[in-house]
């Protein structure tokens, strides 16, 4: 696997991405032939996903997304929890849970938004290539996504008192993890 790194944003630094980062405990627990496995994982559900097919956003969930969120090690979620206590102007595609005790405490309440307190991740997905920062014109896709995770992670700031800070935006080409405690999160997100 390459060592280097294709990003954007400014949530991490480089010197943290390319130097610190292997100072961490983290770092340790994973050697070469995890990470040639990972990267085989990876080249794999990227191989199986008929890209040229310009896939729609449903077809790019289940055959890419979900795949390579549980190659990462997100095998705990639950999907399309609403936000809101009535209607559905607030539904994330998909909520990580670190462990299945957390997805446990949190199907207990039978109210969706109250299962946010106990994720770990919001995530959103979208169509294969779509343009993450603007709206692409096409019904539907009215607002742009960037702007549509930023309106999640403010709300479920709100819902959990800043328990859940981390959202995952993607159209499977590019992944975007924003962090609601950075200074400025519409700037500030890590982009592979």
């Amino acid at each position: 696997m390459s060592s280097e790194i294709a990003s954007q944003g400014s949530l991490f630094t480089p010197g943290f991405l390319t130097e610190t980062i292997k100072d961490a405990s983290e770092w340790h627990t994973l050697g070469a032939a995890d990470l040639d496995r990972f990267d085989a994982s990876i080249r794999s559900i990227f191989d199986r996903f008929p890209i040229s097919l310009t896939p729609n956003e449903s077809q790019t969930e289940d055959d890419l997304i979900w795949p390579i969120l549980k190659a990462l090690g997100w095998t705990e979620s639950l999907r399309q929890q609403n936000l809101s206590p009535k209607g559905r102007e607030g539904v994330p595609d998909g909520l990580l849970f670190e462990s299945t005790e957390q997805k446990a405490a949190a199907i207990r309440y039978p109210e969706e938004w109250q299962r946010y307190q106990f994720g770990r991740v919001v995530v959103e997905f979208k169509r294969y290539l779509r343009p993450l920062d603007r709206r692409s014109g096409r019904q539907g896709e009215e607002t742009a996504p960037s702007t549509q995770m930023l309106r999640y992670l403010r709300r479920i700031d709100d819902l959990t008192t800043g328990a859940l800070r981390w959202g995952i935006l993607t159209n499977g080409a590019k992944w975007r993890l924003y962090f609601s405690g950075a200074r400025s999160v519409s700037e500030q997100f890590f982009e592979l």
